[in-house]
């Protein structure tokens, strides 16, 4: 049976445009579309009841989020405390009393934690913790989800004491008595514990992810891509046989790119076999797989060529032996599908980038993507374009831990974050995202800040005020059209023929919107997908 849409001002994916437009649908697909007068619009309506008038709202493709670990945030919303509202100790202490009773499995989780904003500018100590929760083991995850911490009862039924050598490629918090603090920083050291955490089952993976799908739409968004976990948080097989059931029998809400996260040499075949058991279909498609080359600058483990502010030798880690690393990649390029490697530092860059020439060289190579990808110079924008490597990148971070990075980084290294008009001015594909549970899903932060790069406190932002700003259209594509490039799924991103018909509503006309977020937040966006 025919659909149709009727807008009268949207962005088709490229540009803006004004006008009555009639979008003819047929099995969920754009057959056509034309100019309309408003005598046709009225008797189309009159006679029809498949008719969905738009006219009077901004209109856009439906939006995507390039870069996300959805199974994870969806996990957390569901059956997790969020802590990233948090803003002093006595903050921390008033949701741990309030939710002392949302213990799932025999363990109290959260997430989203963040000291950089918090007035101590330190994460509370295992006196604070232990206080509260003295008997039940807890772990908490940074907002970064690049380090957690733990309390007590967690260490002890992880083992992890003053003899514990840290893992290879991660770090052991650890107080001036060389006593394990709580903290634990990247995958080897934080699984250390999650191994301990009872595992969610597919009922539950089911329910977080009808749960996940609905307030995403909600947001916006009729499409993400969902890069699984970022060590023991997430069990892959689960999470593909979840979405197996649930495709099975229509009920996947949203769009999903599924890439499946690699983090060791011997994950490789792994998850090759694994990749076999997606389902591909209108809403499903198989992504290909992602890398950790690096950690994140708030822990100080993104693999950077200078020293952070205040160390001497501290300059970061690579998650991998690179020669395993580049063995893997290899391993996974001989498939011939898409792989996206987190990147932050400008060393862990030029590391990717140096294995992606060797295999292209050797005629190998696949289709590659950087995420992340802050740390830019003008000659790594150009080795990117002449290797033709996506971006699928995050400008939110500019806006909630833009403040942090500089005083990581200080604020000659960081002028040359996040360069993405340069980019893009280059032909490189960028695409946009949340990276969530890192930052919130909501697509106007990453709109927002690709226009205006100011940070939550605006007390850095003069530091990327520095010429990178985008175009509202340009802010759009990013999460349309360039998205849909990098994520490599031709039928959405932009409305025209042959493509999806995925619609996101705007309550307000975004270009009559100045540089105030509080503004931009009051934006109500809806996903619709005619069908």
């Amino acid at each position: 049976m025919e659909k149709y849409a009727v807008v009268d001002k949207y962005f088709d994916g490229y540009n803006l445009r004004k006008g009555s437009i009639i979008f003819t649908v047929n099995d969920g697909i754009i057959t056509s579309e034309h100019v309309a007068n408003d005598a046709e619009i009225k008797s189309l309506i009159a006679d029809n009841n498949e008719v969905v008038d738009l006219r009077g709202n901004f209109v856009s493709p439906g939006l995507i989020d390039s870069h996300d670990h959805f199974m994870l945030t969806a996990l957390k919303m569901k059956y997790q405390v969020d802590f990233s509202g948090i803003r002093s100790f006595d903050d921390f202490r008033k949701i741990l009393e309030e939710n002392k009773n949302k213990v799932v499995h025999g363990w109290f989780q959260g997430y989203g934690i963040n000291e950089y904003n918090m007035e101590e500018k330190r994460l509370p100590d295992l006196k604070i913790i232990d206080e509260i929760f003295g008997n039940v083991p807890l772990f908490i995850t940074h907002m970064t989800e690049h380090y957690g911490m733990c309390n007590s009862k967690a260490l002890e039924m992880a083992g992890i004491d003053r003899e514990t050598e840290s893992p290879p490629n991660s770090r052991i918090g650890r107080d001036d008595s060389g006593n394990p603090n709580g903290v634990l920083y990247e995958a080897k050291a934080m699984d250390l514990v999650k191994r301990k955490i009872p595992e969610y089952n597919v009922d539950d993976y089911i329910e977080a992810i009808k749960f996940g799908s609905d307030h995403y739409r909600n947001a916006g968004l009729s499409t993400v891509k969902d890069t699984g976990g970022t060590g023991n948080d997430v069990n892959e097989e689960t999470r593909i046989k979840a979405i197996n059931q649930l495709s099975r029998n229509g009920d996947v809400g949203i769009r999903m790119a599924i890439a499946l996260p690699v983090y060791s040499i011997e994950d490789v075949d792994r998850k090759i076999e694994l990749a076999e058991m997606i389902p591909e279909n209108s809403n499903i498609k198989f992504a290909g797989f992602k890398m950790f080359l690096d950690g994140s600058i708030l822990s100080r483990t993104a693999w950077m060529k200078n020293s952070y502010v205040g160390s001497k030798n501290n300059k970061g880690i690579p998650l991998w032996e690179i020669h395993n690393f580049k063995e893997a990649l290899r391993r996974l390029s001989i498939t011939g599908y898409h792989i996206s490697i987190h990147t932050i530092g400008d060393r862990a860059i030029d590391t990717a980038l140096d294995a992606i020439e060797e295999l292209k060289n050797a005629g190998i190579g696949s289709r590659y993507a950087l995420v992340h990808c802050y740390k830019l110079n003008r000659e790594t924008i150009q080795r990117i374009k002449r290797l033709n490597v996506g971006i699928e990148t995050q400008l939110a971070f500019i806006y909630f831990i833009g403040d942090a990075l500089s005083d990581n980084m200080g604020t000659k290294q960081s002028r040359c974050l996040f360069p993405i008009k340069t980019m893009i001015e280059q032909g490189i594909a960028v695409s946009n995202g949340s990276d969530s549970p890192v930052t919130p899903f909501n697509p106007l932060y990453g709109i927002y800040s690709s226009m205006f790069r100011k940070t939550f406190t605006g007390r850095n932002s003069g530091v990327y005020d520095d010429g990178e700003n985008i175009s509202l259209e340009g802010a759009i594509k990013t999460y349309t059209s360039e998205s849909a490039k990098v994520i490599e799924w031709d039928e959405i991103g932009s409305l025209e023929r042959g493509k999806n018909a995925d619609f996101t509503v705007w309550s307000q006309d975004p270009e009559n919107l100045k540089n105030n977020i509080n503004e931009w937040l009051g934006i109500t966006l809806k996903s619709i997908t005619l069908r």
